[in-house]
Parts: structure tokens; C-alpha cells; sequence
């Protein structure tokens, strides 16, 4: 199985300075090659989970990265977290 990984907002303030905006897009599970080899059943109930009842596509969560990397567009995203997930919320 594979598994895809982000680094949380935690682990992002320990890894860049105090003088560096800090600003993260978390997509969960987005229907890219990660999710692939999951099980039919496990991927069945998570988008029943799902308020949107899909997974994202990786167009569609793209956005979010360019947008905060994007000057001026993400100058203004400090300590923040834009989470294009259809809805998922973190356990």
C-alpha cells in the first residue's frame, strides 16, 4: 500500500525560520497514484465519508499550491492551512 505524506504545520515552524511565512495546503487523499493500490472497499467507504463524495483530483488542489506560492497572491497567507480535501477533516 501506499502512502502519501505532508508535513504539518508543527513540523513545518520547526523546519523553516520565525522570519518565514508559513502557509500549507493539505490535501489528504486526492485520486493520484497513492490511492491507487488501496482497497476497492477502504476507497468505497472514505468517499462515503467524504461531504463532496469523491476524492480530489490533482488539478483541482494544484490551485492551492500555486496560489501560496504565489507572490502577490499568497503574501498575505501567514500561519495557515487551505485544505482542498472534499471535505475531509483530520482525525
Amino acid at each position: 500500500m501506499s502512502h502519501a505524506h505532508v508535513a504539518p504545520p508543527p513540523g513545518l515552524r520547526r523546519v523553516t525560520g520565525k522570519e518565514t511565512r508559513r502557509a500549507s495546503g493539505i490535501a489528504f487523499f486526492a485520486w493520484t497514484i497513492a490511492v491507487y493500490d488501496f482497497d476497492d472497499d477502504w476507497k468505497r467507504a472514505k468517499r462515503a465519508q467524504l461531504p463532496l463524495g469523491r476524492f480530489g483530483l490533482p488539478e483541482e488542489i494544484a490551485p492551492t499550491a500555486v496560489l501560496l506560492a504565489s507572490d502577490p497572491g499568497g503574501n498575505l497567507f501567514v500561519g495557515q492551512v487551505l485544505g482542498p480535501n472534499s471535505g475531509d477533516v483530520m482525525p
